[in-house]
């Protein structure tokens, strides 16, 4: 059986192109635990092995991967850094124990990183920042450390300082050692601090022990007396305080070449928290101790779904132990009976088998069909679930159908599964179109999940921007009059109708009456015009959409005693609207939407010329009560200019900016606008 303390569960994580699937893999490589290491460029990593990931040169979705280095086994969990993606990010999040935020050497984009640093913190999760790529030409780790303090506090602290940059980046110095190594690739050396980094290093260490000093008493009397603390107090205030998430050491290496990986290893050997050092807690806020001997408490965060081999669930492991014959139920959905029919550790997409996972492993349980993302799998009478993370709302959509309706039914089916990997995903019918939708975070995610859609279970699709549901109506008054007569062989058809046509206030609908008088139009023909009337307000006169919002009255008419029929009134209904609605001014509407956008403060003035541009109403523009530093904008905007809004709106704000949305109402299309809308609708 495993040693709960030697399990170390890391999620690396990160803004997009900051290396973190490199990095993962140069992890596996030095420790043994891959005989090659591969290339995302070559579409070889280990965790990157979905073609979508390959095929768009970053990570789509979570992969996960283990070694063993040293005195502890890790877990590693590959997270996608595309904001489009966090959702997946979050809830693979609840399974680590530790996170290792990477990020490159420019302080251009520490700000990207906000909304993940602000996750982390909320859920106390101990982790550190690693500057990557620091072999990239322009690499600025002092500038980097200063952005991070200041957007994240002064216990952000330098444990690092490297040695050189771009093509002199060589090694680092070590501030709690006080010492300078020269690395090749993944090994180091032990070397003079150069001349030339002594006032830096001075300078960083004071600002390290000083962070040190702010939870230990006796350290900052030693530092106020001038007494240099010894190696082991350094070195055991730092693993204490960063286990505890009290400070957020700065390291520095290249994924690429290897440097510093080694002193990174070691340091999460150190610093980061065993599981059992990081108990949890469950919804109701009890204590789940972390027993291998206890009753079994696992959480699938996340599931693949295979199309000949089926749902492979990954869970972490809380408490107890499983085993192939373990009896466990789905406590997330009544207490249903679940068995897997197997365990195995993940490699990527190789499956290794084990017979049992012991608290604080995370392991995949085979064909746990019934089981989503999120859930909590217990012993029987547990009566435990942990927390889940609920999706956001989504943000972008696309409108999908296949390209052969045969394909209907597997279509729906088939969403279902691909929902199982992602529960961030929704598919919906639109409100006013019944258009069938995929939507989710961002554009990218959407189209990848389509991707993956099609080449999954051969699924030929066709996608669109969805619909605008554009509407018509009416702003005068008409009467008109209308008679169908069709002489045949035998019975003839008849119907006359007059009709008044009459705008009513936004949002009122279609209603209809009759004033007929003396039986001109007997009554068992009324609910025939009304008919016509109804069918014929579906295709309006502007460009042949659907007319809201108007009074129709039949208040007279004449029948024929022999040739009028329900047909033939109807008919005439419809002919009177058709020849109508175009003598009652009809203009089009289109519908209108209200945002709630929340985006930091530097980026407001920005969104709000944005709105404008896109003939948006500011209705208010505050600071944001919730969130410090973020103002709220709330909006009227056509929905015609919000299809990509939420990519805008992210390249305008570093990835920070979101919003939620909601139809408002329908308002009448400018002239200009409108001339716009007409040609393709009638084309």
């Amino acid at each position: 059986m495993e040693d709960i303390s030697r399990l170390r569960n890391i999620a690396v994580v990160g803004t997009h192109h900051s290396g973190k699937t490199t990095l993962v893999e140069t992890i596996l490589a030095t420790c043994g635990a891959i005989s090659r290491r591969g290339s995302v460029a070559d579409g070889t990593t280990t965790t990157d092995f979905e073609p979508e990931c390959i095929e768009h040169l970053q990570s789509t979705c979570v992969g996960f991967a283990y070694a063993a280095c040293g005195a502890v086994d890790l877990n590693l969990i590959d997270c996608p850094g595309f904001i489009d993606f966090f959702e997946e990010t979050k809830i693979a999040l609840l399974a680590a124990d530790a996170a290792l935020i990477v990020i490159e050497p420019d302080p251009g984009r520490i700000g990207q990183t906000q909304s993940l640093v602000d996750f982390i913190e909320a859920h106390k999760l101990p982790h550190l920042f690693l500057v990557n790529k620091m072999d990239r030409p322009g690499a600025d780790f002092l500038g980097t450390l200063a952005a991070l303090q200041q957007a994240y506090g002064m216990h952000v602290v330098a444990q690092q300082i490297p040695i050189g940059a771009g093509e002199t980046y060589r090694g680092f110095v070590d501030l709690a050692e006080n010492k300078a190594y020269l690395c090749n690739e993944c090994e180091q050396d032990e070397t003079e601090i150069p001349a030339d980094l002594q006032p830096i290093v001075s300078e960083q260490r004071t600002k390290l022990l000083e962070a040190l000093g702010d939870f230990d008493d006796h350290l900052l009397e030693e530092l106020l007396d001038g007494i240099e603390p010894s190696r082991e107090e350094i070195r055991r205030d730092l693993c204490e305080d960063c286990s505890h998430d009290r400070i957020i050491p700065v390291l520095a290496a290249s994924g690429l070449t290897g440097a510093g990986i080694r002193a990174l290893l070691e340091t999460i050997e150190r610093e980061f928290p065993s599981p059992e050092a990081e108990p949890r807690h469950d919804s109701a806020g009890r204590l789940v101790a972390p027993d291998p001997h206890g009753p079994v408490v696992a959480q699938v965060c996340k599931t693949f779904v295979h199309p000949q081999s089926g749902k492979l669930s990954v869970v972490r492991v809380f408490s107890g132990t499983i085993t192939a014959d373990t009896p466990l139920v789905d406590a997330s959905r009544g207490g249903v009976a679940v068995r897997p029919s197997g365990l195995f550790r993940l490699q990527g997409k190789r499956q290794d088998a084990v017979k049992s996972a012991i608290a604080g492993s995370i392991v995949a349980l085979g064909r746990m069909e019934g089981v989503a993302t999120g859930d909590t799998l217990t012993s029987p009478n547990a009566n435990v679930t942990m927390p889940m993370i609920e999706p956001a709302e989504p943000l972008f959509a696309l409108a999908i159908r296949p390209k052969e309706k045969l394909d209907e039914a597997k279509l729906s089916q088939m969403l279902a599964r691909i929902i199982d990997e992602d529960p961030s995903l929704r598919v919906a019918r639109a409100e006013f179109t019944n258009e069938l939708q995929l939507l989710g975070n961002g554009e990218i995610h959407v189209k990848t999940a389509t991707e993956r859609l099609s080449r999954k279970y051969h699924l030929a699709l066709e996608t669109a921007q969805p619909t605008i549901p554009y509407r018509e109506t009416i702003t005068s008054s008409t009467e008109i009059h209308a008679r169908y007569k069709h002489q045949t062989g035998g019975h003839g058809q008849f119907g006359d109708v007059w009709l008044r046509i009459e705008p009513r206030p936004r949002g009122h609908g279609i209603t209809f009456d009759e004033q007929i008088v003396g039986g001109v139009v007997p009554k068992q023909f009324i609910p025939a015009v009304e008919k016509g009337v109804r069918e014929a307000l579906l295709h309006g006169p502007k460009a042949g959409f659907p007319v809201v919002d108007l009074h129709v009255t039949l208040f007279d008419g004449a029948y024929h005693a022999v040739d009028s029929s329900e047909a033939s009134f109807k008919t005439a209904a419809a002919m009177a609207i058709r020849d109508g609605l175009p003598k009652c001014n009809p203009v089009i509407l289109e519908p209108i939407v209200r945002l709630e956008i929340q985006v930091p403060s530097a980026y407001a003035s920005t969104i709000v010329s944005q709105l404008t541009a896109k003939r948006g109403q500011i209705l208010s523009y505050e600071a944001d009560e919730q969130r410090p530093g973020y103002e709220k904008i709330i909006a009227l905007v056509p929905q015609v200019e919000l299809g990509r809004y939420i990519t805008e709106l992210r390249t305008a704000s570093q990835g920070l900016g979101t919003f939620t949305w909601r139809h408002e109402r329908f308002e009448i299309v400018p002239d200009k606008v409108a001339q716009t809308i007409k040609e393709p609708a009638m084309a």
